[in-house]
């Protein structure tokens, strides 16, 4: 047997949750999601916000609890919330059982073998669909996710993406992010843009064309009055997620493609 190997990061324990999870049908992680370190969703639609700690402590219960404005509002969230921490202690139990009261329970890694001379870190993760409702357990232990009930649910990245959680300050595939990279895509189909198509896909072209500070704007004004092109000076968007803008270049090619129409 395999002498145990510590988790040393979030990152680490992230990952192992996200590798757990996957292995159930109809769920996916998308990693650094919505504000959560991991956003696990089914293809029902329901939502897991899953925040992660080396050590738990008070921080990361208030990082997992909505703030006050968010249920005033309306605002988006899961359905579930879940704490994943790589180590507890009895000076943390009084927080645990806080965060479990409130239906967001605690929950570690095992050490777990995987067949042959292969073990590692896993969540013994079981979801069971009772139609009208979901039964979690891990580790054996039958887990109470409060159903948050939120108006709306969070917003799903478009792709998972090959980015990891857990790590510090993250490169999360945003709205924002989503939208601007429909900008740079729509701008080296067209060789340039304007202010007027980036507004038109939901984000304000100021940051593209105008200078902040001693920071040069990220586009050039074109060769043709009130149209912008690229320059080095603009953020690597595309870089940070390429399955993302990979998406947003076959959606954006599929829309020029003439629909070719049957008639009898």
């Amino acid at each position: 047997m395999l002498e145990r190997t510590p988790i040393n990061t979030e990152a680490e324990l992230c990952a192992a949750f996200i590798q757990s999870m996957n292995k159930q049908a109809d769920w996916t992680c998308y990693p650094e999601a919505a504000g959560f370190d991991i956003l696990a969703v089914h293809t029902s639609g329901r939502q897991i916000g899953v925040e992660a700690k080396m050590s738990l402590n008070a921080k990361v219960a208030d990082q997992i609890l909505p703030k006050d404005y968010e249920n005033f509002y309306g605002r988006p969230g899961p359905d579930h919330r879940l704490v994943i921490v790589g180590k507890a202690s009895e000076a943390s139990h009084g927080i645990c059982r806080m965060l479990g009261l409130l239906g967001v329970p605690v929950v570690l890694p095992r050490w777990m073998s995987r067949g042959g001379d292969k073990s590692g870190w896993e969540f013994d993760v079981r979801c069971v669909d009772n139609r009208d409702w979901m039964s979690f357990f891990v580790n054996e232990e039958y887990l109470h996710l409060f159903d948050w009930n939120p108006a709306e649910r969070c917003r799903v990245p478009m792709v998972v993406g090959a980015h990891q959680a857990g790590v510090p300050s993250p490169v999360s595939l945003t709205p924002w992010k989503e939208a601007a990279l429909r900008v740079i895509a729509l701008m080296r189909s067209q060789g340039h843009i304007a202010a007027k198509q980036i507004q038109e896909l939901g984000i304000s072209p100021t940051a593209w064309t105008r200078p902040k500070g001693t920071d040069p704007g990220w586009l050039d004004r074109g060769p043709v009055r009130g149209t912008w092109i690229e320059t080095e000076n603009m953020p690597p968007f595309d870089k940070q997620h390429p399955e993302a803008y990979a998406i947003v270049v076959a959606e954006l090619a599929a829309k020029a493609d003439p629909q070719l129409e049957l008639t009898a």
